[in-house]
């Protein structure tokens, strides 16, 4: 499904570039900072379980704020390409969990969620009814993703053991306002379903609880994470060379 609607985005992209003539501006690079917002994504504590129901089981991670930075370079007058970076993170403070030691177990609230760094290479194309002042864009490309697991309590940390190599793909529609030849606002819409798998281990072999100690295990813990929810971009672009 993925590749068949990145397909259909890239043959509409190129039609669309070929009614293209308004010129950008007399500037080829362009950085932008900006503050975005990802709407849901979901993390799955048990992804390689052989029971359908828990391995489908999740916590969904809501309203994640995050920076991001790019540059563009136009290559023409209707195309640019585009290196994005971003950072995400997101966690829950009071989620319950279960701490199994030598004299029983004990429920405890932790800190739980994941961080990601998303970087995409992007094509972009100014669509024919851009103006002077107003240049609308669509756009897609391919990204990697780079993932950690996040779990906190009672001074202990998660880290990573293994990480599976992730990259998915990406579009995006967005709109540039010109304040003047060197800045533009833009606003933009992304659309990505990166998911990514972790092995992850804790930084210590013992925590402390209520006064009480209990022995964690070293094998490690499985954890996948898709970040499906769409991204939300505010930023100001600096036009340069």
């Amino acid at each position: 499904m993925k590749i068949q609607t990145a397909k259909l985005s890239l043959i509409i992209l190129l039609i669309v570039s070929n009614f293209v003539e308004a010129q950008y501006n007399e500037h080829q690079l362009g950085v932008s900072v900006g503050y975005n917002y990802t709407n849901t994504a979901k993390l799955f504590l048990f992804p390689n379980s052989l029971d359908p129901i828990l391995r489908a089981r999740h916590s969904k991670l809501n309203d994640i704020w995050h920076p991001s930075l790019e540059a563009r370079y136009r290559i023409s007058d209707f195309l640019a390409v585009g290196l994005n970076i971003e950072y995400l993170e997101k966690t829950n403070r009071n989620t319950n969990f279960v701490i199994v030691g030598p004299a029983g177990s004990i429920l405890t609230k932790i800190e739980e969620g994941f961080s990601l760094i998303p970087v995409e290479l992007s094509a972009y194309y100014f669509l024919p009814f851009s103006t002077d002042e107003f240049k609308f864009h669509m756009g897609g490309g391919a990204g990697i993703y780079f993932g950690r697991h996040i779990r906190k309590f009672g001074g202990v940390s998660s880290k990573t053991k293994r990480r599976e190599f992730s990259y998915g793909i990406h579009v995006a529609l967005g709109m540039d306002y010109l304040i003047n030849s060197l800045v533009s606002v833009r606003g933009e819409m992304r659309f990505r379903d990166p998911e990514f798998e972790l092995l992850s281990k804790y930084n210590k072999e013992n925590v402390k609880i209520n006064g009480a100690l209990y022995k964690l295990s070293n094998d490690g813990f499985e954890s996948k994470t898709n970040v499906d929810g769409s991204t939300f971009t505010l930023s100001i672009v600096f036009h340069l060379l």
